[in-house]
């Protein structure tokens, strides 16, 4: 008879304790569905604030003059670069040609010396 006094007990305090538990779960869930509708229309809000899209409409277009001075800046060092490398190229032939030079007198003055050494 106890052991059944008990688990009757027990049974009560379950059940309702599965009351409260269901009572805080739906008030959780309504204040949930609460807080997610004012978040929604704060953001609402917030998109349609007129500063916040001035402020959206500066932010491109500071970012499109952004991206424009950059692609001129690139442009302008590909041209100097190209026009280095150009130079380099210019001296470098020229560097070439008298190395070329400088062998072929040297040629020349050798022949001369191996011709007379021979005569």
């Amino acid at each position: 008879m106890r052991s059944i006094a008990l688990i009757a007990a027990a049974g009560l305090a379950a059940l309702s304790m599965a009351a409260c538990s269901e009572k805080h779960a739906t008030e959780i869930k309504e204040g949930a569905k609460a807080a997610g509708s004012d978040i929604k229309d704060a953001a609402s809000n917030i998109a349609n604030d007129p500063d916040v899209k001035e402020a959206g409409a500066a932010l491109k277009e500071s970012t499109k003059e952004a991206a424009a001075d950059a692609k001129d800046a690139a442009g302008k060092a590909l041209d100097k670069a190209q026009e280095a490398g150009a130079k380099a190229g210019e001296k470098t032939k020229e560097v070439a040609a008298d190395a070329n030079r400088d062998a072929k007198a040297a040629g020349q003055e050798a022949r001369e010396k191996v011709h007379k050494a021979t005569e």
